[in-house]
Protein backbone atom coordinates (compact mmCIF):
# COMPACT_ATOMS: atom_id res chain seq x y z
CA UNK A 1 0.00 0.00 0.00
CA UNK A 2 2.64 1.87 0.78
CA UNK A 3 4.44 1.85 -2.49
CA UNK A 4 1.05 1.87 -4.26
CA UNK A 5 0.37 6.12 -2.61
CA UNK A 6 4.22 6.81 -3.21
CA UNK A 7 3.97 5.79 -7.02
CA UNK A 8 0.44 7.80 -7.47
CA UNK A 9 1.87 10.78 -5.69
CA UNK A 10 4.00 10.93 -8.18
CA UNK A 11 1.39 10.68 -11.68
CA UNK A 12 0.66 14.51 -11.99
CA UNK A 13 -2.93 15.86 -11.39
CA UNK A 14 -2.98 16.80 -15.17
CA UNK A 15 -2.48 13.68 -17.22
CA UNK A 16 -4.19 15.23 -20.22
CA UNK A 17 -2.26 18.33 -20.51
CA UNK A 18 1.36 16.35 -19.84
CA UNK A 19 -0.16 13.96 -22.30
CA UNK A 20 -0.47 16.88 -25.13
CA UNK A 21 2.59 18.60 -24.49
CA UNK A 22 4.12 15.43 -24.98
CA UNK A 23 2.68 15.05 -28.21
CA UNK A 24 3.28 18.39 -29.49
CA UNK A 25 7.36 17.77 -28.77
CA UNK A 26 6.79 14.85 -30.64
CA UNK A 27 5.46 15.93 -33.65
CA UNK A 28 7.46 18.95 -33.86
CA UNK A 29 11.13 17.26 -32.92
CA UNK A 30 13.20 16.26 -36.19
CA UNK A 31 14.50 13.57 -34.23
CA UNK A 32 10.93 11.56 -33.88
CA UNK A 33 10.21 10.89 -37.18
CA UNK A 34 9.09 7.48 -36.32
CA UNK A 35 6.91 9.01 -33.50
CA UNK A 36 5.15 11.31 -35.51
CA UNK A 37 3.95 9.22 -38.04
CA UNK A 38 2.20 6.81 -35.29
CA UNK A 39 0.37 10.65 -34.66
CA UNK A 40 -0.17 11.30 -37.66
CA UNK A 41 -4.11 11.52 -38.65
CA UNK A 42 -3.32 10.14 -41.98
CA UNK A 43 -1.13 6.97 -40.62
CA UNK A 44 -3.81 5.71 -38.11
CA UNK A 45 -3.24 2.50 -36.68
CA UNK A 46 -3.43 -0.51 -38.86
CA UNK A 47 -7.23 -2.17 -39.61
CA UNK A 48 -8.48 -4.79 -41.32
CA UNK A 49 -10.87 -3.01 -44.05
CA UNK A 50 -7.95 -1.55 -45.93
CA UNK A 51 -5.67 -4.01 -48.04
CA UNK A 52 -2.58 -3.05 -49.33
CA UNK A 53 -1.03 -5.22 -52.32
CA UNK A 54 2.68 -4.72 -52.81
CA UNK A 55 4.56 -6.64 -55.36
CA UNK A 56 7.35 -9.17 -53.73
CA UNK A 57 11.08 -8.08 -53.59
CA UNK A 58 12.59 -7.03 -56.94
CA UNK A 59 15.69 -6.98 -58.28
CA UNK A 60 16.79 -4.63 -60.94
CA UNK A 61 19.71 -5.03 -63.38
CA UNK A 62 21.56 -1.24 -64.07
CA UNK A 63 20.13 0.92 -67.06
CA UNK A 64 17.11 -1.62 -66.78
CA UNK A 65 13.37 0.04 -66.70
CA UNK A 66 11.71 -1.00 -63.41
CA UNK A 67 7.91 -0.61 -63.11
CA UNK A 68 5.79 -1.41 -59.57
CA UNK A 69 2.39 -0.71 -59.51
CA UNK A 70 0.77 -1.20 -55.69
CA UNK A 71 -3.03 -2.24 -55.29
CA UNK A 72 -5.77 -1.04 -52.81
CA UNK A 73 -8.46 -3.11 -51.46
CA UNK A 74 -11.20 -1.64 -49.21
CA UNK A 75 -11.00 2.00 -47.72
CA UNK A 76 -12.86 5.00 -48.87
CA UNK A 77 -13.09 7.23 -51.69
CA UNK A 78 -10.09 9.03 -52.08
CA UNK A 79 -7.71 6.65 -50.26
CA UNK A 80 -3.82 7.78 -50.18
CA UNK A 81 -0.90 6.15 -50.98
CA UNK A 82 2.68 7.08 -50.09
CA UNK A 83 5.97 6.06 -51.06
CA UNK A 84 8.98 6.19 -48.75
CA UNK A 85 12.54 4.91 -49.07
CA UNK A 86 12.83 4.95 -52.56
CA UNK A 87 16.53 4.84 -54.25
CA UNK A 88 17.63 8.25 -55.82
CA UNK A 89 16.36 8.77 -59.22
CA UNK A 90 13.25 6.43 -58.20
CA UNK A 91 9.70 8.28 -59.33
CA UNK A 92 6.40 7.93 -56.86
CA UNK A 93 2.63 8.52 -59.55
CA UNK A 94 0.02 8.49 -56.61
CA UNK A 95 -2.44 8.97 -59.62
CA UNK A 96 -1.43 5.74 -61.33
CA UNK A 97 -0.15 4.40 -58.05
CA UNK A 98 3.21 3.16 -60.04
CA UNK A 99 7.23 3.36 -59.22
CA UNK A 100 9.27 4.24 -62.15
CA UNK A 101 13.11 3.80 -61.90
CA UNK A 102 15.72 3.25 -64.09
CA UNK A 103 19.50 3.11 -62.12
CA UNK A 104 22.32 4.01 -63.52
CA UNK A 105 25.96 2.73 -64.14
CA UNK A 106 26.90 3.25 -60.01
CA UNK A 107 24.07 2.63 -58.72
CA UNK A 108 24.32 -1.36 -58.48
CA UNK A 109 25.10 -3.29 -55.67
CA UNK A 110 22.76 -1.46 -53.08
CA UNK A 111 19.45 -2.52 -51.75
CA UNK A 112 16.72 -0.22 -50.81
CA UNK A 113 13.52 -0.92 -48.71
CA UNK A 114 10.52 0.68 -49.67
CA UNK A 115 7.39 1.16 -47.93
CA UNK A 116 4.50 1.77 -49.32
CA UNK A 117 1.24 3.44 -46.77
CA UNK A 118 -2.37 3.52 -48.00
CA UNK A 119 -4.13 6.10 -45.50
CA UNK A 120 -8.40 6.41 -46.16
CA UNK A 121 -8.84 8.88 -42.99
CA UNK A 122 -9.81 5.89 -40.76
CA UNK A 123 -7.86 3.00 -41.90
CA UNK A 124 -3.88 2.41 -42.88
CA UNK A 125 -1.87 -0.71 -44.22
CA UNK A 126 1.67 -0.31 -44.93
CA UNK A 127 3.58 -2.89 -46.57
CA UNK A 128 7.40 -3.02 -47.21
CA UNK A 129 9.26 -4.66 -50.56
CA UNK A 130 13.13 -5.02 -50.85
CA UNK A 131 14.46 -3.68 -53.65
CA UNK A 132 17.86 -4.91 -55.04
CA UNK A 133 19.91 -3.15 -57.50
CA UNK A 134 22.35 -5.44 -59.54
CA UNK A 135 25.29 -4.66 -60.45
CA UNK A 136 25.82 -5.64 -64.06
CA UNK A 137 27.83 -2.84 -65.40
CA UNK A 138 31.24 -3.04 -64.63
CA UNK A 139 33.70 -0.27 -65.50
CA UNK A 140 37.64 -0.45 -64.98
CA UNK A 141 38.80 0.45 -61.78
CA UNK A 142 41.39 3.40 -61.08
CA UNK A 143 44.57 2.48 -60.40
CA UNK A 144 46.65 4.64 -57.99
CA UNK A 145 50.16 5.56 -58.83
CA UNK A 146 50.57 8.20 -55.99
CA UNK A 147 50.25 9.17 -52.67
CA UNK A 148 51.04 12.22 -51.42
CA UNK A 149 50.70 13.17 -47.60
CA UNK A 150 49.72 16.49 -46.58
CA UNK A 151 48.39 17.99 -43.25
CA UNK A 152 44.87 16.53 -42.29
CA UNK A 153 44.52 14.68 -45.65
CA UNK A 154 46.06 12.39 -48.03
CA UNK A 155 46.11 13.01 -51.75
CA UNK A 156 46.01 10.48 -54.93
CA UNK A 157 47.35 10.58 -58.22
CA UNK A 158 44.81 7.87 -60.13
CA UNK A 159 45.03 6.54 -63.16
CA UNK A 160 41.80 5.52 -65.06
CA UNK A 161 41.74 3.25 -67.60
CA UNK A 162 38.52 3.26 -70.51
CA UNK A 163 36.36 0.82 -72.12
CA UNK A 164 33.59 1.07 -74.87
CA UNK A 165 31.44 2.31 -71.77
CA UNK A 166 33.90 5.09 -70.62
CA UNK A 167 35.73 5.76 -74.02
CA UNK A 168 34.39 5.33 -78.20
CA UNK A 169 35.76 1.97 -79.53
CA UNK A 170 38.34 3.53 -81.24
CA UNK A 171 40.11 4.92 -78.10
CA UNK A 172 39.00 2.76 -75.33
CA UNK A 173 41.93 1.46 -73.77
CA UNK A 174 43.39 5.25 -73.25
CA UNK A 175 43.95 6.46 -69.95
CA UNK A 176 42.87 9.91 -68.03
CA UNK A 177 44.98 11.60 -65.25
CA UNK A 178 42.57 12.14 -61.78
CA UNK A 179 43.28 13.36 -58.19
CA UNK A 180 41.54 12.37 -55.13
CA UNK A 181 41.53 14.10 -51.73
CA UNK A 182 40.76 11.82 -48.94
CA UNK A 183 40.28 13.67 -45.41
CA UNK A 184 41.98 11.83 -42.49
CA UNK A 185 39.10 12.12 -40.18
CA UNK A 186 36.29 10.70 -42.27
CA UNK A 187 35.16 7.33 -40.83
CA UNK A 188 32.47 5.24 -41.22
CA UNK A 189 30.64 7.33 -38.03
CA UNK A 190 31.59 10.51 -39.01
CA UNK A 191 31.15 10.88 -42.40
CA UNK A 192 32.33 13.90 -44.69
CA UNK A 193 31.18 15.70 -47.69
CA UNK A 194 32.31 15.19 -51.36
CA UNK A 195 32.89 17.70 -53.72
CA UNK A 196 33.20 16.90 -57.54
CA UNK A 197 35.78 19.60 -58.58
CA UNK A 198 35.45 20.27 -62.59
CA UNK A 199 38.52 22.41 -64.27
CA UNK A 200 38.33 24.72 -66.85
CA UNK A 201 40.71 25.26 -70.48
CA UNK A 202 43.88 25.08 -69.19
CA UNK A 203 43.45 24.52 -65.80
CA UNK A 204 44.94 20.77 -65.34
CA UNK A 205 46.60 19.53 -63.33
CA UNK A 206 45.24 20.91 -59.78
CA UNK A 207 47.37 22.64 -57.12
CA UNK A 208 48.07 20.45 -54.25
CA UNK A 209 45.70 21.63 -51.29
CA UNK A 210 45.09 20.15 -48.13
CA UNK A 211 41.45 18.86 -47.16
CA UNK A 212 41.27 18.24 -43.55
CA UNK A 213 37.31 18.53 -43.71
CA UNK A 214 35.75 17.01 -47.67
CA UNK A 215 36.59 14.69 -49.89
CA UNK A 216 37.77 16.06 -53.79
CA UNK A 217 37.57 14.17 -56.55
CA UNK A 218 39.45 16.25 -59.36
CA UNK A 219 38.59 14.17 -62.74
CA UNK A 220 40.61 15.59 -66.33
CA UNK A 221 38.94 16.60 -69.54
CA UNK A 222 42.20 17.03 -71.80
CA UNK A 223 40.19 16.74 -74.55
CA UNK A 224 37.49 20.09 -73.86
CA UNK A 225 34.43 17.66 -74.01
CA UNK A 226 32.76 20.61 -71.59
CA UNK A 227 32.53 17.55 -69.68
CA UNK A 228 29.81 15.79 -71.45
CA UNK A 229 31.27 13.62 -74.45
CA UNK A 230 31.83 12.86 -78.29
CA UNK A 231 30.89 11.03 -81.00
CA UNK A 232 31.29 7.12 -81.01
CA UNK A 233 32.39 7.19 -84.31
CA UNK A 234 35.95 8.88 -83.03
CA UNK A 235 38.42 8.93 -84.09
CA UNK A 236 37.86 7.21 -87.56
CA UNK A 237 34.80 8.67 -88.62
CA UNK A 238 32.89 11.80 -88.52
CA UNK A 239 31.40 13.07 -85.86
CA UNK A 240 27.65 13.47 -87.39
CA UNK A 241 27.55 10.18 -88.01
CA UNK A 242 25.98 7.66 -84.91
CA UNK A 243 25.22 8.77 -81.66
CA UNK A 244 27.10 11.07 -78.86
CA UNK A 245 27.09 9.03 -75.65
CA UNK A 246 28.05 11.20 -72.63
CA UNK A 247 31.47 9.29 -72.12
CA UNK A 248 33.14 12.02 -69.99
CA UNK A 249 30.43 12.55 -67.48
CA UNK A 250 30.34 8.38 -67.26
CA UNK A 251 33.98 8.74 -66.38
CA UNK A 252 33.20 11.30 -63.80
CA UNK A 253 30.73 9.75 -62.28
CA UNK A 254 32.98 5.95 -62.11
CA UNK A 255 35.58 7.88 -60.28
CA UNK A 256 32.36 8.94 -57.73
CA UNK A 257 31.73 5.39 -57.47
CA UNK A 258 34.91 4.51 -56.73
CA UNK A 259 35.23 7.07 -53.89
CA UNK A 260 32.00 6.41 -51.65
CA UNK A 261 32.67 2.33 -52.04
CA UNK A 262 36.37 2.78 -51.58
CA UNK A 263 36.13 5.36 -48.29
CA UNK A 264 32.82 4.40 -45.63
CA UNK A 265 33.23 7.97 -44.77
CA UNK A 266 32.49 9.80 -47.90
CA UNK A 267 28.77 10.70 -47.22
CA UNK A 268 26.73 9.97 -50.25
CA UNK A 269 23.67 12.56 -49.47
CA UNK A 270 26.35 15.05 -49.47
CA UNK A 271 28.17 14.91 -52.84
CA UNK A 272 28.45 18.79 -54.36
CA UNK A 273 29.62 19.66 -57.90
CA UNK A 274 31.76 22.59 -59.04
CA UNK A 275 33.54 24.37 -61.82
CA UNK A 276 34.61 27.31 -63.49
CA UNK A 277 34.10 28.11 -66.81
CA UNK A 278 34.54 25.03 -69.03
CA UNK A 279 34.14 23.46 -65.48
CA UNK A 280 31.14 25.87 -64.79
CA UNK A 281 29.25 24.27 -68.02
CA UNK A 282 30.39 20.75 -67.17
CA UNK A 283 29.01 21.27 -63.22
CA UNK A 284 25.27 22.60 -64.31
CA UNK A 285 24.86 19.67 -66.70
CA UNK A 286 25.96 17.03 -64.49
CA UNK A 287 24.63 18.44 -61.37
CA UNK A 288 21.26 18.83 -63.10
CA UNK A 289 20.91 15.93 -65.81
CA UNK A 290 22.35 13.16 -62.85
CA UNK A 291 20.45 15.39 -60.45
CA UNK A 292 20.17 11.91 -58.43
CA UNK A 293 24.29 12.00 -57.35
CA UNK A 294 24.04 15.82 -56.17
CA UNK A 295 23.22 17.49 -53.59
CA UNK A 296 24.42 20.99 -54.96
CA UNK A 297 25.78 22.49 -58.13
CA UNK A 298 28.18 25.27 -57.68
CA UNK A 299 28.66 27.31 -60.97
CA UNK A 300 31.54 30.40 -61.80
CA UNK A 301 31.30 31.44 -65.26
CA UNK A 302 29.29 28.82 -66.78
CA UNK A 303 27.83 28.76 -70.22
CA UNK A 304 23.84 27.24 -69.01
CA UNK A 305 23.07 27.12 -72.88
CA UNK A 306 24.82 24.86 -75.34
CA UNK A 307 24.00 26.87 -78.82
CA UNK A 308 24.64 30.08 -77.48
CA UNK A 309 28.88 29.40 -77.09
CA UNK A 310 30.81 31.79 -78.59
CA UNK A 311 31.68 31.08 -82.67
CA UNK A 312 35.06 29.59 -81.90
CA UNK A 313 33.72 27.17 -79.50
CA UNK A 314 30.81 26.15 -81.14
CA UNK A 315 33.53 24.93 -84.13
CA UNK A 316 35.21 23.05 -81.33
CA UNK A 317 32.42 20.92 -80.37
CA UNK A 318 31.13 20.59 -83.48
CA UNK A 319 33.94 18.52 -84.11
CA UNK A 320 33.02 16.17 -81.30
CA UNK A 321 28.92 16.51 -81.81
CA UNK A 322 28.46 17.58 -84.74
CA UNK A 323 26.83 21.10 -85.81
CA UNK A 324 24.04 22.62 -83.58
CA UNK A 325 21.58 22.40 -86.36
CA UNK A 326 22.12 18.36 -87.58
CA UNK A 327 21.39 17.43 -83.66
CA UNK A 328 23.07 13.94 -84.03
CA UNK A 329 21.47 12.07 -80.93
CA UNK A 330 22.43 10.43 -78.17
CA UNK A 331 21.14 6.87 -77.29
CA UNK A 332 17.77 7.93 -76.34
CA UNK A 333 16.99 10.31 -79.79
CA UNK A 334 17.52 14.13 -77.94
CA UNK A 335 20.02 15.59 -80.19
CA UNK A 336 23.10 16.44 -77.58
CA UNK A 337 22.44 20.46 -78.15
CA UNK A 338 19.05 20.18 -77.20
CA UNK A 339 20.24 17.96 -73.82
CA UNK A 340 22.76 20.61 -73.25
CA UNK A 341 20.18 23.16 -72.63
CA UNK A 342 19.95 23.88 -69.42
CA UNK A 343 16.49 26.40 -69.79
CA UNK A 344 14.77 22.61 -71.56
CA UNK A 345 16.86 20.54 -68.58
CA UNK A 346 14.97 22.42 -65.54
CA UNK A 347 11.46 22.73 -68.51
CA UNK A 348 11.57 18.78 -68.69
CA UNK A 349 12.89 17.16 -65.49
CA UNK A 350 11.54 16.85 -62.19
CA UNK A 351 15.05 15.63 -60.74
CA UNK A 352 16.89 18.59 -62.28
CA UNK A 353 14.24 20.92 -60.86
CA UNK A 354 14.83 19.64 -57.15
CA UNK A 355 18.32 20.95 -57.68
CA UNK A 356 20.00 23.57 -55.84
CA UNK A 357 22.46 25.79 -57.86
CA UNK A 358 24.99 28.62 -56.63
CA UNK A 359 25.88 30.58 -59.45
CA UNK A 360 28.41 33.41 -60.24
CA UNK A 361 29.47 35.33 -63.58
CA UNK A 362 30.81 38.74 -64.66
CA UNK A 363 28.91 41.27 -67.43
CA UNK A 364 32.51 42.52 -68.32
CA UNK A 365 33.40 38.55 -69.31
CA UNK A 366 34.33 38.49 -72.79
CA UNK A 367 35.07 34.19 -72.98
CA UNK A 368 31.60 33.62 -71.15
CA UNK A 369 29.47 36.36 -72.04
CA UNK A 370 26.58 38.06 -69.70
CA UNK A 371 23.63 37.12 -72.61
CA UNK A 372 24.15 33.47 -71.66
CA UNK A 373 22.38 33.55 -68.76
CA UNK A 374 20.25 36.02 -69.60
CA UNK A 375 19.41 36.26 -73.02
CA UNK A 376 16.57 33.79 -74.40
CA UNK A 377 17.48 30.28 -75.40
CA UNK A 378 16.38 29.87 -79.23
CA UNK A 379 15.21 26.17 -78.11
CA UNK A 380 13.05 27.34 -74.93
CA UNK A 381 12.74 30.90 -75.29
CA UNK A 382 12.96 31.33 -72.09
CA UNK A 383 16.54 33.14 -71.01
CA UNK A 384 18.51 30.73 -67.76
CA UNK A 385 17.36 33.36 -65.44
CA UNK A 386 14.57 33.80 -66.00
CA UNK A 387 13.96 29.61 -66.13
CA UNK A 388 15.27 29.75 -62.69
CA UNK A 389 12.43 31.93 -61.58
CA UNK A 390 9.62 30.70 -63.53
CA UNK A 391 10.19 27.34 -62.40
CA UNK A 392 11.13 28.09 -59.05
CA UNK A 393 14.49 26.47 -58.63
CA UNK A 394 16.60 26.63 -55.25
CA UNK A 395 18.86 28.78 -56.33
CA UNK A 396 22.05 31.99 -55.47
CA UNK A 397 22.94 34.11 -58.73
CA UNK A 398 25.51 37.04 -58.31
CA UNK A 399 27.01 38.98 -60.93
CA UNK A 400 29.48 42.13 -61.18
CA UNK A 401 31.24 43.95 -62.96
CA UNK A 402 34.39 41.55 -63.44
CA UNK A 403 35.60 39.82 -65.81
CA UNK A 404 36.35 35.87 -66.78
CA UNK A 405 39.30 35.61 -64.66
CA UNK A 406 39.28 39.59 -63.30
CA UNK A 407 37.67 40.25 -60.28
CA UNK A 408 34.81 43.38 -60.02
CA UNK A 409 37.49 46.73 -60.43
CA UNK A 410 35.47 48.48 -57.66
CA UNK A 411 33.94 45.86 -55.28
CA UNK A 412 37.34 43.34 -55.33
CA UNK A 413 36.86 39.74 -55.52
CA UNK A 414 34.31 37.94 -53.46
CA UNK A 415 32.52 40.71 -52.61
CA UNK A 416 29.46 39.07 -51.74
CA UNK A 417 30.96 36.39 -49.71
CA UNK A 418 30.25 36.94 -46.07
CA UNK A 419 30.26 33.40 -44.81
CA UNK A 420 27.36 31.66 -45.66
CA UNK A 421 27.95 27.99 -47.62
CA UNK A 422 25.14 25.88 -47.71
CA UNK A 423 27.10 23.23 -47.81
CA UNK A 424 28.48 23.37 -44.40
CA UNK A 425 26.15 26.47 -42.87
CA UNK A 426 24.86 24.68 -39.29
CA UNK A 427 21.19 25.92 -39.77
CA UNK A 428 20.60 26.38 -43.85
CA UNK A 429 22.60 23.22 -45.36
CA UNK A 430 21.90 20.93 -47.94
CA UNK A 431 21.24 17.31 -48.31
CA UNK A 432 20.23 14.78 -51.17
CA UNK A 433 17.85 13.53 -48.94
CA UNK A 434 16.45 16.69 -47.05
CA UNK A 435 14.09 18.97 -48.14
CA UNK A 436 14.88 22.85 -48.79
CA UNK A 437 12.82 25.62 -49.86
CA UNK A 438 13.39 27.14 -53.32
CA UNK A 439 12.98 30.85 -53.29
CA UNK A 440 11.82 33.07 -56.21
CA UNK A 441 10.51 36.96 -56.99
CA UNK A 442 12.03 38.31 -54.10
CA UNK A 443 11.85 41.71 -53.79
CA UNK A 444 15.19 41.93 -52.77
CA UNK A 445 16.47 40.27 -55.84
CA UNK A 446 19.02 42.88 -57.83
CA UNK A 447 18.25 43.57 -61.64
CA UNK A 448 20.60 41.58 -64.09
CA UNK A 449 19.08 43.34 -67.08
CA UNK A 450 18.65 41.97 -70.17
CA UNK A 451 20.41 43.73 -73.10
CA UNK A 452 22.47 46.83 -73.53
CA UNK A 453 22.49 49.93 -72.27
CA UNK A 454 24.60 52.12 -74.90
CA UNK A 455 28.18 52.36 -73.70
CA UNK A 456 29.36 49.27 -75.77
CA UNK A 457 28.70 48.08 -79.05
CA UNK A 458 27.83 44.83 -79.15
CA UNK A 459 29.87 41.82 -80.46
CA UNK A 460 29.52 38.86 -81.52
CA UNK A 461 32.21 37.20 -79.04
CA UNK A 462 31.84 38.83 -76.16
CA UNK A 463 27.83 40.60 -75.78
CA UNK A 464 28.27 43.94 -74.72
CA UNK A 465 31.01 43.39 -72.09
CA UNK A 466 33.62 46.23 -71.43
CA UNK A 467 36.98 46.03 -70.28
CA UNK A 468 36.87 44.38 -66.60
CA UNK A 469 39.39 46.48 -65.21
CA UNK A 470 37.67 49.55 -65.87
CA UNK A 471 34.88 50.80 -63.48
CA UNK A 472 31.61 51.34 -64.86
CA UNK A 473 32.30 50.88 -68.63
CA UNK A 474 30.26 47.76 -68.78
CA UNK A 475 27.82 47.82 -71.57
CA UNK A 476 24.85 45.28 -70.36
CA UNK A 477 21.74 47.10 -68.68
CA UNK A 478 20.49 46.83 -65.13
CA UNK A 479 22.24 46.20 -62.32
CA UNK A 480 26.68 46.41 -62.48
CA UNK A 481 26.23 44.32 -59.44
CA UNK A 482 24.38 42.05 -57.79
CA UNK A 483 22.32 39.28 -55.74
CA UNK A 484 19.33 37.04 -56.50
CA UNK A 485 17.93 35.30 -53.51
CA UNK A 486 21.50 35.67 -51.25
CA UNK A 487 19.77 37.06 -48.34
CA UNK A 488 17.54 34.16 -47.50
CA UNK A 489 17.90 31.12 -45.15
CA UNK A 490 16.23 28.36 -44.05
CA UNK A 491 16.43 26.17 -40.80
CA UNK A 492 16.88 22.79 -42.13
CA UNK A 493 17.42 21.21 -38.24
CA UNK A 494 13.86 22.30 -37.48
CA UNK A 495 12.19 20.70 -40.32
CA UNK A 496 9.20 18.72 -40.20
CA UNK A 497 8.10 16.23 -43.06
CA UNK A 498 5.72 13.99 -42.05
CA UNK A 499 2.51 12.81 -44.80
CA UNK A 500 -0.08 15.65 -43.08
CA UNK A 501 2.34 18.52 -42.12
CA UNK A 502 5.75 20.36 -43.81
CA UNK A 503 7.39 22.49 -41.24
CA UNK A 504 10.45 24.85 -42.67
CA UNK A 505 11.63 27.93 -40.54
CA UNK A 506 13.13 30.85 -42.52
CA UNK A 507 13.76 34.54 -42.20
CA UNK A 508 16.15 37.14 -44.05
CA UNK A 509 19.66 38.34 -43.64
CA UNK A 510 19.32 42.38 -43.30
CA UNK A 511 22.38 43.59 -44.97
CA UNK A 512 24.42 47.16 -44.67
CA UNK A 513 22.18 49.49 -46.63
CA UNK A 514 19.11 47.05 -47.01
CA UNK A 515 15.48 48.91 -46.81
CA UNK A 516 12.54 46.99 -45.70
CA UNK A 517 11.58 43.45 -45.69
CA UNK A 518 11.51 41.14 -48.81
CA UNK A 519 8.49 39.39 -50.19
CA UNK A 520 9.04 36.48 -52.03
CA UNK A 521 7.42 33.00 -53.48
CA UNK A 522 8.73 29.92 -51.42
CA UNK A 523 9.00 26.65 -52.81
CA UNK A 524 9.27 23.53 -50.89
CA UNK A 525 12.18 20.92 -52.91
CA UNK A 526 13.21 17.70 -52.37
CA UNK A 527 10.27 16.57 -50.35
CA UNK A 528 10.32 13.36 -48.67
CA UNK A 529 7.16 12.61 -47.03
CA UNK A 530 4.66 15.69 -47.58
CA UNK A 531 4.21 14.33 -51.10
CA UNK A 532 1.03 16.19 -52.86
CA UNK A 533 -1.68 14.89 -55.75
CA UNK A 534 -1.55 17.31 -58.88
CA UNK A 535 -4.14 19.96 -57.97
CA UNK A 536 -4.17 18.97 -54.58
CA UNK A 537 -5.18 22.13 -51.77
CA UNK A 538 -3.07 23.00 -49.60
CA UNK A 539 -3.72 24.83 -46.20
CA UNK A 540 -0.60 27.42 -45.45
CA UNK A 541 0.57 29.85 -42.58
CA UNK A 542 3.28 31.73 -41.98
CA UNK A 543 3.09 33.90 -38.91
CA UNK A 544 0.18 35.75 -38.52
CA UNK A 545 -0.46 35.20 -42.95
CA UNK A 546 -2.34 32.34 -44.24
CA UNK A 547 -4.17 31.43 -47.73
CA UNK A 548 -4.64 28.26 -50.28
CA UNK A 549 -2.76 27.06 -52.51
CA UNK A 550 -3.61 24.46 -55.59
CA UNK A 551 -0.69 21.86 -55.85
CA UNK A 552 1.26 22.25 -59.58
CA UNK A 553 1.43 19.22 -62.09
CA UNK A 554 4.11 17.75 -60.57
CA UNK A 555 3.10 18.50 -57.46
CA UNK A 556 4.86 20.50 -56.31
CA UNK A 557 3.12 23.38 -54.08
CA UNK A 558 4.34 27.38 -54.02
CA UNK A 559 2.98 29.82 -51.44
CA UNK A 560 3.13 33.23 -52.89
CA UNK A 561 4.33 36.22 -51.62
CA UNK A 562 5.46 35.61 -48.47
CA UNK A 563 7.02 38.79 -46.49
CA UNK A 564 9.94 37.60 -44.60
CA UNK A 565 11.98 39.02 -41.79
CA UNK A 566 14.84 38.82 -39.52
CA UNK A 567 13.39 36.30 -37.25
CA UNK A 568 12.78 32.99 -38.02
CA UNK A 569 8.81 32.00 -38.85
CA UNK A 570 7.73 28.81 -39.49
CA UNK A 571 6.70 28.18 -42.94
CA UNK A 572 3.68 25.43 -42.08
CA UNK A 573 1.65 23.63 -45.15
CA UNK A 574 -1.01 20.85 -44.15
CA UNK A 575 -3.86 19.02 -46.67
CA UNK A 576 -6.77 20.96 -46.59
Amino acid sequence: MRWGRMIRSCIPRQPLVVLGLMTLWLWDSPRSEAARSELDPLVPKNRSTLVLRVPPAQDVDEGELLRITVQVEGGRPGTRVFAEGMPPGARWDEPSRTLTFQPDFIQGGTSHEVTFSAVDGADTARERMKLTIQDTLHTPEPRIIQREELPGSVRLTLEQTTDTWLDSPGYAGRTFAAVVTVPLAATAGRRLPVTVTLHGVGNWPPVARTSPDRFVIEPSDPHLTYWWGYSENLPKGPAVEGRIPPYTARRVLALLEWVLRSYPGADPHRVFVEGDSMGGAGALSLGLLDSRHFAGVFARHAQPVARAHRPWRLAQLASLWGMPEEEVPEADGLGVWSRLDMTRALRDDTGARAQFLFLEHGKDDPIIHFGSVVGPSTLTGASFYDTLQLRHIGHVAVWDEGGHTEPDPWLGARWWDRGWNPRSDPKSFLRRDLAFPAFSRSTWDGDPGRGGNGRQPRRLDSGYAGDPKVAGDTGWDGDVAGMINRSLRWDATRLVDSTRRFVMPLRAVRGAGVVGTPVVDVTPRRVQRFQCLPGERIRWTFGAAHGTVIAAPDGGVTVPRLQMDEDWTPLVLERS
